[in-house]
This record gives structure tokens, C-alpha cells and sequence, in this order.
């Protein structure tokens, strides 16, 4: 036995309990286990399907959304990971990362496709912080470099007036670099899946110079009674088709539990029209051509309570969950496919970032 096999050995046999413990407390949130599956058989079939993907580093909720357990090894080679999703388009998306990734500089940038207020509270003093929260009553709080909803929470003025030490609060604030934002809501459509959350659109484009094509779309759902919508806050999703801008799919949560209606409401997912879907695809590629590096890009939008077009980040690692899972059908080629025919061969990004 070589020193690589007997290594790569010994690496899959420590990484076996850990693997094994994550799997088990994330199957806590299935509610229905697949028909001929029981937990110790998904696990070892989880297992299967890394040792035959290896490349796609596939995590417990991908194996489960996407249904890995159902399908050959050509079949899961179909879809697109997270993991191969963010190697496959780092080349090309390296140059707008600054600009998207910091929310208060995706702000700055953006300024026209924003109407809520914002204060980043680091570069904001006491007072000013005071006086953001008097006037908007509710704000939203999230870190700057946060994703998957991680971080966030609601703050009312008479919340924060009751904090045993506001000031020591703001330094918190402070220290964990916290973006404040006028809370806002959603339009009475989107609003009637989940009221509590800011119900938002996802819209993954392409551009290269005049050339625009929205690769694909979904909307996303908070539940239970939480303020996000994100997949990872126990939200819900499901897809939207590019064309007409109608729901196709059910909604689908992070632990691959299907709903036809929204599980708090009873609203259906299946058929509904989003609103004023053309403008939001408008709106997208308006914004994507605001800086010369926007080649693909996930761009969060709200409808407002008024009817209001709201852009609420740019991802510039954008998951493909939302446009695989709920209905099942892999994008690996086709993105692939896509990246080549808009932007060329990566090499020559990657050159060029080095130089």
C-alpha cells in the first residue's frame, strides 16, 4: 500500500464519526424518510455518493434536495453543487466579489435601485444610531459580511430603549461591523405566503456587454414565524420560470420536505404570478450593468408594500439550489455551457487578476 492510499484511508476513517454525527442532526428536520430508506441506509449511501462524486463535495442537504438516493452516479453528475458552482465561476466574478460582498459597499454602489434607509453602524456614533431608530421605528440588523441570513435579527426602538445598557448594545454593534436598514415589507402578494418575513426574489443573471439572459429564477419564503427568508433560516423555496414569471414547482425547504401550500397560511405555491415580473428582470439588467466586472450574478429583489422595486444585495457566488431542487432537473451543463459561450476560456481572467 502506497503512503497516498494509506493516507487517504486514514482520512475517511476520522472523518466517518464527524460526517456521520452532522448527517444524523441534519436528518432531524426530515419529516418523511424516502420509501426503502431508513437513517443508517441514507447515511451510507450519503457516503456512496461523495466517494463516487468526490469533486462535488456534496453536502447533506444537497444529497437529500436534490435526491441523490434515487439516482445513478451519470444522473447526480447532472447537477451543480454549491462547492463546483462557486469553482466554476470564481475566474470569472473574482473583479466584482469587493463590490457585492460587503453590504454597506454593495449599498454605495447601487444607490439607485435602493430606496430604504441604511446606516453602517461602526462609521455611525451613538446619537446617530438614536436617531436612525427614532425615525424608522424597526430596523433590520445584519452583519456586513453575513450570508445564508446568519446574523440577523429585528430591533424596535422600544426594544432597544429597554436594553439593560443601550450604549454598551451599540458597541456591540459596533465591534461585530452590523449594517442597520430601514425594515421594509412585502407587497400583499408576496406578503400573503409569510407576513412576518421580507419575502424576496432571486434572479441569476449573465451579462456580457449588451448581451443579457436571466439563467434562471425562484422565490423565497421565511417560516415559522422568523424574519428571514433564506433556506438556511428554515425558510422556503421554489422556482420561478424566466419566462412568464409563474411558480412552477412546489416549495421546498433546506431538509427536503415538500409543501404544495405554504405550511402557516395554506397559500399555494404552484401557478401563482409573481408581480410585475418583466420590470423586476428589468431592474436586474439595469443593475448589472452599473459596474464593467458584473458578469453573473444572483440579485436579491423585494416588491415593496407600495409596489416599489427594491434591490436588496448581488451575490456574486450565487447557490443553484433554488433552480435544481424543487423541480428536480440538474443545471450542471447548461451553466457550464453558458459560462464559455458568454465570457470564453477562464484562463484568461485568471491571468489577468494575477498580473
Amino acid at each position: 500500500m502506497s503512503i497516498l492510499t494509506e493516507n487517504y484511508i486514514v482520512k475517511n476513517v476520522r472523518a466517518y464519526p464527524v460526517l456521520r454525527e452532522k448527517f444524523m442532526a441534519y436528518m432531524k428536520g426530515v419529516k418523511n424518510l424516502p420509501e426503502g430508506f431508513r437513517e443508517n441506509k441514507l447515511f451510507h449511501d450519503y457516503l456512496k455518493v461523495r466517494r463516487n462524486n468526490p469533486e462535488k463535495r456534496v453536502s447533506q442537504s444537497e444529497y437529500m434536495i436534490f435526491g441523490f438516493y434515487n439516482l445513478s452516479t451519470g444522473e447526480q453528475k447532472k447537477y451543480l453543487t454549491d462547492v463546483e458552482a462557486t469553482r466554476l465561476m470564481r475566474p470569472y466574478n473574482n473583479d466584482s466579489e469587493p463590490y457585492l460582498k460587503s453590504k454597506a459597499t454593495f449599498l454605495k454602489n447601487f444607490t439607485r435601485f435602493i430606496h430604504r434607509g441604511w446606516l453602517y453602524v461602526p462609521k455611525a456614533s451613538y446619537e446617530e444610531f438614536c436617531d436612525f431608530l427614532h425615525k424608522y421605528r424597526i430596523i433590520a440588523l445584519k452583519p456586513q459580511y453575513s450570508s445564508w441570513g446568519i446574523g440577523f435579527f429585528k430591533l424596535t426602538e422600544e426594544e432597544f430603549a429597554s436594553k439593560e445598557d443601550p450604549k454598551e448594545f451599540y458597541q456591540k454593534l459596533c465591534e461585530g461591523r452590523y449594517l442597520a436598514e430601514e425594515f421594509v415589507q412585502s407587497c400583499k402578494e408576496l406578503a400573503a405566503f409569510h407576513p412576518s418575513s421580507l419575502n424576496t426574489l432571486r434572479v441569476i443573471t449573465f451579462r456580457n456587454g449588451d448581451r443579457f439572459e436571466v439563467f434562471g429564477g425562484g422565490l423565497r419564503v421565511g417560516n415559522n414565524g422568523l424574519c428571514v427568508d433564506n433556506a438556511h433560516g428554515g425558510g422556503i423555496f421554489c422556482e420561478i420560470d424566466p419566462e412568464s414569471g409563474k411558480i412552477i414547482t412546489d416549495g421546498l425547504d433546506e431538509y427536503s420536505n415538500s409543501y404544495v401550500t405554504h405550511p402557516m397560511t395554506g397559500v399555494p405555491f404552484k401557478g401563482m404570478q409573481i408581480p410585475r415580473w418583466k420590470e423586476v428582470v428589468e431592474l436586474c439588467k439595469e443593475a448589472s450593468k452599473e459596474l464593467p466586472c458584473l458578469r453573473v450574478v444572483g440579485w436579491d429583489v423585494a416588491i415593496l408594500e407600495d409596489g416599489t422595486l427594491e434591490l436588496i444585495e448581488g451575490n456574486h457566488s450565487p447557490g443553484m439550489n433554488i433552480v435544481q431542487a424543487p423541480a428536480k432537473h440538474g443545471v450542471y451543463e447548461r451553466f457550464s455551457s453558458m459560462l464559455l459561450d458568454y465570457y470564453g476560456e477562464p484562463d484568461q481572467y485568471v491571468t489577468k487578476q494575477s498580473a
